[in-house]
């Protein structure tokens, strides 16, 4: 029977509804096909297949009791309804009274595996069933089941067993009077409420569990909630609210702890919502609020762990075909270590912001133009708030040259006009600065192989209310002045390379300016669809000295074998630059690895190491060590995590559905992974 179950509901008795009225014709196939009309008997034998009105039986023989008004079907019988079948190993039924039975049946439904020694028509898509079985495996002897001896089947709606009792194996485990599960969850949806149990251990709070129970109202709405037990810091409860529609989104996860160790409440809230009002307005509000900065160290998957800054924004966007507009509120919030705070640094009520798409006008010349406005509160010293009116205008001109197959030119101009109220010292300073700039960028290729860019860029501002450049000021009003070089080379099909450098001819009244940047190189060869490797050196050209290195590469695919491996390096020289020391000289690697070791087996782990070069040792900032065991019809995972002198370590066991850990998703109602597969299966 194992091979029959594939993605299939059931729909049983279609026949019956079918063939207890003459109104329709009903099509019979047969390999033999006979009509005894002295007994009255319709015999079908051999791949028999019966079609009406959609519908669709097939069997090895059928039976018509035209007199009695009886149908017996047998040997591989399969209903087959828009997709839906129902196995049975023989159907009698009955057409004058509507009674029926099912003999050693076979069904699927919501993740549930049904299998019953025979079935006893009740009413209307209702059924007695007697000796079944219900479990999540599809084994005929499942690893794990309830079996009771009667029960009741309401198709599409709900299986119900009483004097349940539990099985692993052949071996009982506990009773329970009555056993329920709902069948309407659809696809990719195993029960409305799931719960599960997480026992693990911290590095600083002893022994741990982590309980949670998910309620699905619905397809688009879904409810968590969180009790956790983290030994010596004490309990922590949470809870976690998603709702996700073809045009709105929201979520709210809030979670506190009393930190006994730490002593103090520790807590976090964080609400989302994005709704697309109509076709051309949508709004969007996020806000992040936490205890402290370290929160996320210790009661959180999140891998931002120092939270020092905390933005919150609400923002109602209008785009249609020629611009975009953008009203939004944001508040940016730092902590502060000295009172254990986050305190206010800016807010932005209301900033404004324009922008009209790119047009060409006329002669091919595009001119783009956008409108920005902030009323701005700032903070300055220990004088708090104050606010700062700002505003700018920019626009711009564009128009691309072609000269033949291998040389483009594109040269641009532009105006911006700012303004603001006050300077950065809460002081009244109402003025208005102009800035000209003008760019020419042009691409030549010089080989099928080999592109060069070269791109020329000028900036000059004017002083303050003034249509005069300001050259006063320490940069003489210029504020970019630059010539540009990149490289382009494809070598084979496989492997780019591009080279960078640049040259500025700013002055500068006071200090000497830096004219050359540094001279960079990148190479990224894919020789194979599971190989890249990705090069990245920069050179300092004045004076010449090597300044890093950073290596990343990727061997394999992320869902049967992979490795990574990745390097930054930075040198410094003592005679260049005295204030650099050699204790400032490190190697930062990651190193990822992840295979099956056998068809049950994975294992993940991900390591961080800092070396450094004056003391010649390492250290690992973080790694993090995951194994997951398929039990056919469950999932076991374990997951050792160390950040620091932090470590933890806890265990998942898990009711297979439909893919290893396939809880409820963070996005109901859409496709999407949940916790447990971010965790053991992150490629997903």
């Amino acid at each position: 029977m194992k091979t029959a179950f594939r993605k299939i509901i059931p729909s049983i008795f279609l026949l019956f509804f079918a063939v207890s009225s003459y109104a329709y014709q009903v099509d019979i196939a047969a390999d033999n096909l006979e009509y005894d009309q002295n007994c009255g008997i319709i015999k079908a034998e051999g791949n028999v297949v019966l079609t009406w009105q959609g519908k669709q039986v097939k069997s090895d023989y059928v039976e018509f009791f035209i007199e009695q008004k009886l149908m017996n079907a047998a040997g591989h019988v399969r209903v087959e309804e828009a997709g839906n079948s129902f196995f049975a190993e023989s159907v009698s039924y009955k057409y004058d009274d509507e009674t029926g039975r099912i003999n050693r049946t076979a069904a699927y439904s919501s993740m549930i595996f049904m299998r019953s020694a025979s079935m006893d028509r009740l009413g209307k898509n209702a059924f007695a069933v007697n000796g079944i079985k219900i479990s999540n495996c599809d084994l005929d002897e499942p690893h794990v089941c309830f079996k009771s001896k009667k029960g009741k089947l309401t198709l599409n709606e709900r299986v119900t067993i009483y004097n349940a009792v539990f099985y692993i194996g052949k071996i009982p485990v506990f009773y329970l009077p009555v056993v329920t599960k709902s069948l309407k969850g659809g696809k990719g949806i195993s029960s409305r409420l799931t719960y599960g149990a997480d026992p693990g251990y911290t590095s600083d709070g002893g022994f741990s569990l982590k309980s949670y129970a998910v309620y699905r109202f619905s397809k688009t709405m879904t409810v968590k909630a969180m009790l956790d037990y983290y030994g010596t810091r004490g309990w922590g409860y949470g809870t976690q609210f998603d709702y996700s529609s073809n045009n709105a989104k929201a979520s709210l996860y809030a979670y506190y702890i009393k930190d006994i160790s730490a002593g103090y409440n520790r807590w976090t809230v964080r609400p989302y919502y994005w709704h697309q009002v109509n076709k051309n307005w949508t709004i969007q509000s996020q806000a992040e609020l936490i205890s402290d900065e370290t929160f996320n160290n210790y009661y959180s998957d999140d891998w931002n762990r120092v939270m020092s800054t905390l933005h919150s924004y609400f923002s109602a966007t209008r785009q249609d075909g020629n611009s975009n507009l953008l009203i939004a509120f944001d508040r940016a919030d730092v902590y502060n270590g000295a009172s254990g705070d986050y305190e206010i640094s800016s807010m932005t009520l209301p900033k404004v912001s324009l922008s009209v798409y790119p047009k060409k006008i006329f002669f091919d010349i595009v001119h783009n133009f956008t409108l920005n406005y902030d009323n701005l509160y700032k903070k300055h010293g220990a004088g708090g708030l104050f606010y700062k009116n700002t505003a700018e205008a920019v626009y711009s001109l564009t128009r691309d040259f072609k000269f033949g197959r291998k040389f483009t030119l594109k040269p641009s101009l532009g105006i911006s006009e700012s303004w603001h109220d006050k300077d950065n010292n809460d002081n009244y300073d109402n003025s208005f600065v102009t800035k000209y700039f003008a760019a020419l960028n042009s691409r030549l290729r010089v080989t099928r192989w080999m592109d060069w860019n070269i791109a020329y860029n000028i900036r000059s501002r004017t002083a303050k209310n003034r249509l005069g450049r300001d050259d006063k000021a320490n940069d003489y009003g210029i504020e970019t002045n630059s010539v540009s070089f990149t490289n382009y080379m494809y070598i084979g099909n496989r492997t780019t390379l591009r080279n960078y450098f640049s040259y500025a001819f700013i002055n500068y009244r006071k200090t000497a300016p830096s004219r050359w940047s540094p001279l960079m190189t990148e190479i990224i060869y894919t020789p194979k669809h599971y190989m890249t490797v990705y090069l990245k050196q920069t050179q300092s050209l004045n004076p010449f000295l090597f300044k890093s290195a950073q290596l990343d590469a990727t061997l394999g695919e992320q869902e049967k074998l992979y490795f990574n491996f990745g390097a930054f390096y930075q040198y410094y020289d003592k005679d260049a630059s005295p204030s650099m020391s050699y204790r400032n000289q490190e190697i930062d690697n990651t190193i990822g690895l992840g295979l099956w070791l056998t068809p049950k087996w994975r294992l993940d782990y991900n390591v961080k190491i800092t070396s450094r070069l004056d003391k010649i040792y390492s250290k690992m900032n973080e790694h993090e060590f995951k194994l997951y065991r398929d039990l056919h019809c469950y999932n076991f995972g374990m997951v050792w995590k160390i950040r620091g002198v932090y470590h933890d370590v806890y265990f998942k066991f898990d009711l297979k559905t439909n893919m290893p850990f396939s809880g409820a998703s963070n996005s109901p109602g859409q496709s999407g992974t949940s916790d447990d597969e971010r965790i053991f299966y992150p490629w997903r």
